[in-house]
């Protein structure tokens, strides 16, 4: 009876324990989701962010900002909940600012071993010199201008930038959208930035950035492989030394095992006896073929080979656009490059407005053949200049433009049309363009009846009415109505930029 009490009594203390762990926990989060609940920030319309996969947002009205129970952060906008993940990058260019939001490490001068953290809300003035490390190969550049060291890349106002575990990182803003894949060093007014290794110079500092928060970057220099691979060369020379030092020693040994060498050496000359004459002919030529390749570049041969690789780099500083496909809100190019010597330091594209005015520079990939230029106007026309970069003989970068295109970029395919009249209502429907998601639109009504217009208010249909439809009902109530009435779409939004649409539709009442 008494060991039943003792089981009874470890059971009882071991459910109070387990319940005191989970009335903790529960506390914890309760009080997290009713800080976070407070946590409601407006965001201005105009304002630039990104959502938590990169894709560019554009607000054309006031939006809200949350933070949820798990510290991500939710836009409200058009009735829909976008998810920007567990920091965000919000611009407004119309007042040059730029809010953080979210945990922001802050790397100052003087500040090697001591960063400044930023929580939640962080207003930046995008013409000061800022640098901000995100997350994981993940950070923020703010400056006026930002420029990479050889002067191929500039940005304003601020740079993200993005690295993959190779050292190679895309870097992005409101007007630029690239991926470099040699080592690039971005400059600004206070501080330079060697994206592949982490280091950045602050005044008289470097600061390894991967010793903040860690980094799973794995990018090691060409030069330390190359180091690395003499020592493995020299360890390998000393290794066949003592190995040939090993050989003369056991040579000074017994009879026996002289007589053993030599059977394994007859046994050996037996087989390369073995070899037909033609085969050492075909040897003896590629012995020939990789001497002459050698003797070349020092001897008379040179000369030859010389015009030779000339002719092959004026070849190779060739490059062909295939295809450029202007669609609403992006352009997608379609090119051949040819670089068998890796000539090119850059292959890529300008693109400037109407206005003559340039608003964005995509790079190219060499090893691929299609690239996506996003963040465009739909109904705009933009020209696009193709260049290249190479470096000459006395190491002057030299820029080449090998084409150029101009292109009006699409719009969506949207109708609308009248589809029921009844005594105090009019029906209509708006057929969609499935292939662009629209940020919002307005349906509209007009008519005249004794020479006066007929004010009925708009409506405005959000992005999450349209979503994955094909096309959006609704009506107009009226108490009077002219002999005519047309509807016609207006404020048609497409990643927050207005488009122009030409839609409408016009019939007699009954």
């Amino acid at each position: 009876m008494r060991k039943y009490d003792k089981k009874n009594k470890r059971y009882f203390m071991v459910v109070l324990g387990v319940s005191i762990i989970l009335i903790v926990v529960f506390s914890f989060f309760l009080n997290k989701v009713i800080t976070n609940s407070k946590l409601n920030y407006v965001i201005n319309a105009g304002s630039i962010m990104y959502d938590n996969d990169k894709n560019l947002i554009r607000i054309s009205e006031d939006a809200i900002l949350k933070k949820k129970w798990n510290d991500t952060y939710y836009l409200t906008y058009n009735d829909e909940l976008i998810n920007l993940g567990a920091t965000s990058v919000i611009y407004n260019p119309s007042k040059n600012q730029m809010n953080l939001y979210g945990r922001f490490y802050e790397i100052k001068e003087n500040y090697e071993d001591k960063v400044i953290i930023h929580d939640d809300e962080t207003i930046v003035n995008v013409n000061d010199s800022k640098f901000y490390k995100i997350a994981d190969r993940k950070y923020l550049l703010v400056d006026k201008e930002i420029k990479s060291e050889n002067g191929v890349i500039t940005a304003s106002n601020y740079l993200i930038v993005e690295l993959d575990k190779l050292g190679n990182a895309t870097l992005y803003n409101n007007n630029l959208n690239l991926k470099t894949f040699k080592e690039t060093t971005l400059v600004t007014s206070t501080y330079k930035f060697n994206i592949a290794e982490e280091l950045l110079t602050i005044g008289d500092q470097v600061v390894n950035l991967k010793k903040i928060i860690g980094s799973t970057n794995k990018y090691v220099k060409a030069e330390d492989i190359e180091n690395n691979n003499q020592d493995d060369n020299n360890t390998t020379t000393n290794n066949t030394t003592t190995t040939n030092q090993q050989t003369t020693t056991n040579q000074q040994g017994t009879t026996n095992q002289t007589t053993n060498q030599n059977t394994t050496n007859n046994n050996t000359t037996t087989d390369d006896n073995d070899i037909e004459p033609d085969d050492y002919e075909e040897e003896e030529d590629d012995e020939d073929d990789n001497n002459s390749g050698n003797e070349s570049g020092n001897g008379s041969g040179g000369n030859e080979e010389e015009e030779t690789n000339q002719n092959i780099i004026k070849a190779t500083k060739t490059t062909s656009i295939i295809a450029v496909k202007p669609s609403v809100g992006y352009i997608t190019v379609e090119y051949v490059v040819y670089d068998l010597l890796d000539e090119f330091e850059s292959i890529f594209a300008e693109i400037y407005d109407s206005s003559n005015t340039l608003v964005a520079v995509t790079y190219f990939d060499k090893t691929t053949n299609k690239v996506v230029i996003p963040g465009l106007r739909a109904n705009a026309t933009y020209n696009l200049k193709f260049k290249y970069s190479y470096f000459d003989e006395n190491g002057t970068r030299v820029e080449q433009k090998f084409d150029e295109a101009s292109v009006m970029m699409s719009s969506p395919t949207l109708s609308v049309k009248i589809t029921k009249v009844t005594a105090d209502k009019i029906y209509y429907t708006v057929y969609l363009d499935n292939d662009y998601e629209l940020d919002s639109l307005k349906v509209n009504i007009s008519s005249v009846k004794d020479g006066n217009p007929i004010n009925i208010s708009p409506i405005t249909i959000s992005k999450q009415e349209m979503s994955k439809k094909e096309s959006v009902t609704g009506y107009f109530t009226y108490n009077q109505i002219g002999k005519y009435v047309t509807v016609y779409l207006s404020n048609v939004v497409y990643q927050g930029y207005p488009v122009n649409i030409d839609a409408s539709y016009k019939i007699a009442m009954p």
